[in-house]
């Protein structure tokens, strides 16, 4: 598939991720190593190109949601793959034959690693996730201090790093303030890592690296940022967008006043209007939620999306343009005009979504 024979494609701008993953590297100095998070198939970008990109850069390891992630990642790579989603079990085999650490969420994770590392007299690599408040994974507030009266429970394993992930570092207070839940996760962290004097930690997602710097400790785990998303949403995104998205022109035609477009008839035209229907829809990641709202571009001028996305077409409305496009023209989805983020904002989600949706139709290209 090229972008000859596809009705949308994706460019994917490699040198905005080199620059973005640098510019985490120049922010947190040569004392802290950059890791690149890598899941959900590098952010739906292409696992082997941003792989390849961010190795180019001497990214030092990479972090990733599965083990299935991980084992098609090792394919690529001798680094360090950590996988966040921790160890399953009845899979330990694969941990340990193809040398991937497991980031253990509770004591019974750690439990059954240890047992495994016992089994084979060797001290096998995890890193241990404390809960700080996200409720999610980790260590809870009633593991976390037995584990922590009791270091022997991991004396057979090699503990490469400890590690808590932020609930909300990109939220500020109307002052500008950090939120009071980033507050007090550092601090929870802060305590916790008295215990493992020589053991690494790890702190920041993208967002927390912009909150301060005694943040970074010695690994920072930037995902979203580095494929162009906005860590800061209360300012200016300080990353290159990497991700263009276009779409080709399937039909250029005429509505009537009080006619009505797609599935629904959900809107109805109040004057004469010229449409252009575009080949993309929820197939391919195009969110539904953007039915009657968002907006696509044609040389830089907005083009209000009407009626519903349907699963392989969007519609969009062309009147107000003096030069019109044609069939087999293309607009811009992802643009200079439209980040990922904004596109988001119009679908009431995050720009995370945006990206992972992005589908399988789409050709791409890598520039």
């Amino acid at each position: 598939m090229n972008n000859r024979t596809a009705s949308s494609w994706l460019t994917i701008d490699l040198k905005a991720l080199a620059a973005n993953y640098n510019l985490f590297r120049e922010k947190v100095g040569d004392k802290c190593r950059v890791s690149g998070v890598v899941k959900a198939n590098g952010y739906g970008l292409g696992i082997e190109k941003v792989w390849a990109t961010l190795e180019n850069q001497d990214c030092p390891s990479y972090y990733v949601a599965t083990l299935d992630e991980a084992l098609k990642l090792r394919g690529m790579t001798r680094k360090p793959i950590a996988v966040l989603g921790g160890l399953y079990r009845g899979t330990e085999d694969y941990y340990v034959h193809e040398n991937i650490t497991p980031v253990l969420n509770s004591l019974a994770d750690i439990a059954d690693w240890a047992k495994v590392a016992a089994g084979r007299s060797i001290p096998l690599p995890a890193i241990i996730h404390f809960d700080t408040a996200m409720n999610r994974l980790g260590l809870d507030s009633v593991e976390t201090p037995q584990l922590l009266e009791d270091l022997s429970i991991i004396g057979s394993l090699q503990i490469k790093a400890i590690m808590t992930h932020f609930a909300c570092s990109d939220d500020r207070k109307e002052n500008g303030d950090l939120d009071d839940i980033t507050v007090m996760q550092a601090k929870r962290f802060k305590g916790i890592a008295k215990h493992f004097p020589d053991t690494p930690k790890s702190l920041c997602n993208s967002a927390g690296v912009f909150c301060d710097s005694s943040y970074y400790m010695d690994n920072i785990r930037p995902g979203m940022a580095l494929y162009g998303l906005n860590p800061t949403p209360h300012t200016d995104n300080p990353m290159q967008n990497v991700v263009g998205l276009k779409a080709r022109i399937l039909q250029v035609r005429q509505a009537l006043k009080d006619e009505t477009v797609g599935y629904g008839a959900t809107y109805r035209f109040d004057k004469n209007s010229t449409t252009a229907t575009v080949g993309l829809g929820y197939a391919d990641g195009f969110l539904r939620s953007l039915t009657n709202k968002g907006q696509m571009f044609y040389k830089g001028e907005a083009c209000p999306i009407v009626g519903r996305v349907s699963m392989d077409a969007v519609t969009v409305d062309i009147t107000h343009l003096e030069n019109k496009p044609k069939q087999g023209d293309a607009l811009d989805v992802i643009c200079d005009q439209q980040t990922a983020d904004d596109l988001a904002r119009d679908a009431s989600t995050i720009g995370y979504e945006i990206l992972t949706s992005l589908g399988s139709r789409y050709s791409r290209e890598y520039v």
